[in-house]
């Protein structure tokens, strides 16, 4: 982990509200390469105001550079998108835990929702580069209007079979969501060996990932997207709550909760009650 300063090379408008920011920082970079799941803090426009970082998962590190992708929705956001190429970002990262990479014979499979796309880019790209080639990317999002989410993938795979496109309009690729894409997808039949399931996205879609790698007995890793103010565990605002708690006898309260940036953001979907939960109280 480090806390630096790095320099937007590109800050793109995409469409829908989504942009893409290139950042060059080596540390973070290479720090980064080959570490799929990992996020960074990042401020949010001159002067630290808003005073709070965001956090954004890493798309993509490759040589000095690393890509995130955003969606403008608020104040932060709304200035990051002002920002010019040139300008000059303070960043803490890379952050947080990494999938699991598959094993030699498994086949993977990655489902990614909206800006839950970017970690599935990130580890598509660590698969590629390992010589892991058997996976398939299953990724949606509302409609064409939000086509911007698929740059990650689209750069890299753009005809690639591998990569399953949903819109729940039906204006790109299958009509309806990524779990629907992937059963539909299996109903010719899966693959004839091991498979292990990752998955980004809300929490309502990880909860469905996850109730269907149940029902299927297969191994599922999910990245969650929870509110976060620091990346660390001092502010204690991304818990969510321990699947776990409860059943190895007497407990700590605090043993409830995991920090979502110290002990994830990618947790073991068996391990997470995934769903809004009960607020610490």
């Amino acid at each position: 982990m480090a806390d630096v300063v790095a320099t937007i090379i590109e800050n793109r408008d995409l469409g829908g509200g989504v942009w893409l920011m290139r950042l060059r920082e080596p540390t973070v970079a290479a720090a980064a390469a080959g570490q799929p799941g990992r996020f960074v803090m990042l401020s949010c426009g001159p002067d630290l105001a808003p005073t709070l970082r965001r956090p954004f998962s890493i798309q993509r590190a490759t040589g000095d550079t690393f890509d995130v992708l955003y969606r403008v929705v608020g104040e932060g956001t709304g200035l990051m998108a002002a920002m010019q190429a040139g300008a000059s970002v303070k960043v803490i990262g890379p952050l947080g835990r990494t999938f699991t990479l598959p094993q030699p014979g498994e086949h993977a499979v990655l489902l990614g929702g909206g800006v839950g796309i970017p970690p599935m880019v990130a580890l598509a790209d660590a698969l590629d580069d390992a010589g892991h080639r058997e996976w398939t990317a299953f990724v949606g999002v509302s409609s064409a209007a939000d086509d911007g989410c698929f740059v990650g993938l689209d750069d890299r795979w753009p005809d690639d079979s591998r990569v399953v496109r949903a819109t729940m309009d039906g204006s790109i690729g299958f009509e309806g969501h990524v779990v629907a894409a992937w059963l539909d997808r299996w109903r010719d039949g899966a693959p004839d060996k091991p498979v292990r399931v990752y998955a980004c996205g809300p929490m309502v879609m990880l909860r469905a990932v996850a109730d269907e790698a149940a029902q299927q007995d297969l191994p599922c890793e999910v990245s969650v997207e929870t509110m976060m103010g620091c990346g660390m565990g001092a502010c204690m605002s991304c818990v969510i709550e321990n699947a776990e708690y409860g059943k190895a006898g007497s407990r700590s309260a605090y043993d409830r909760w995991l920090l979502a940036c110290r002990k994830g953001p990618v947790f073991d979907s068996k391990q997470v009650v995934l769903d809004e939960g009960e607020f610490l109280h």
